[in-house]
């Protein structure tokens, strides 16, 4: 599912990303796999691999990743970057492929900025997979709606709406949960199986932050005039504001993400 994003775009957010996730749930998680000799945990959408960079210096030794990609340009660039971890990557096309994630042992599924791609019929074959594996489920940085800019300017919500709007679209799976994914993951794992945790791990990003506020104020133009084309001219002066602003030093953006951690019950 990582395929359509750029190396030099994962690159670009992963410090941002790191800065953003929850530590509780990241400590949690590690406290729980403590107890585990090994522990392989199987990351979902791995792209690069910046989910195991952010995670494998807070897991006990002896882990081991398999790193779930399709873009084969992702694959070479990630297995430059993993050295040192106990680590291979299977390419799988996780919109067909998922299910065969559980032909071996896991103790942890991971998945980063990747769950407000799918739709609901995605989520339960997740959830379902995770059943069958008995293992803890991680999935960091979801994309929950909440775009802030600072200073404000009057074109914001109408941009945001129409973003919002796209991040529902079909990204190859059906209609994607966009903004309620995080959510809908948490419905679908309550019960008495074990525990969920959901904490913020939103972008804050300053003035200094130019080059990643420039991306996204490019794929926000982008996202905004394929679903309302008719507004495409004031979607492009918002924009031109908006950069305006980040050239000028001033521009502050919050993106708000969510961190989900399941871990299940005690045997």
């Amino acid at each position: 599912m990582s395929e359509g994003f750029s190396a030099a775009w994962l690159s670009l957010r992963e410090p941002y990303d790191a800065r953003a996730a929850d530590r509780g749930l990241v400590h949690r998680l590690a406290a729980w796999a403590a107890a585990r000799r090994g522990p392989h945990v199987v990351d979902l959408g791995a792209g690069t691999g910046s989910t195991l960079r952010r995670l494998a210096p807070l897991l006990p030794a002896g882990q081991r990743w398999t790193l779930a990609e399709l873009d084969p340009a992702l694959i070479a660039t990630g297995e430059t970057l993993t050295a040192g971890v106990a680590a291979r990557y299977r390419r799988v096309d996780l919109r067909t492929g998922l299910e065969t994630l559980g032909e071996e042992p896991a103790d942890v599924l991971a998945a980063s900025a990747l769950l407000d791609l799918v739709p609901a019929a995605w989520l339960e074959r997740l959830v379902a997979l995770r059943r069958r594996l008995g293992c803890a489920l991680y999935a960091s940085l979801t994309y929950d709606g909440g775009v802030g800019w600072r200073p404000a300017d009057p074109g914001d919500g109408e941009l945001r709406d129409a973003v919002n709007r796209h991040q529902r679209t079909d990204k190859g799976l059906g209609p994607a949960l966009g903004p309620g994914a995080a959510a809908a993951l948490r419905r679908l794992l309550a019960g008495p199986g074990g525990t969920v945790g959901l904490a913020r791990s939103d972008w804050r990003l300053r003035p200094g932050d130019a080059a990643i506020q420039r991306a996204l104020l490019d794929g926000y133009l982008e996202a905004a005039s394929a679903v309302a084309p008719a507004r495409a001219e004031a979607f492009g002066a918002w924009h031109r504001r908006r950069l305006r602003q980040v050239e000028a030093g001033r521009s502050r953006l919050t993106v708000g993400h969510l961190d989900l951690l399941y871990l299940p019950a005690a045997p």
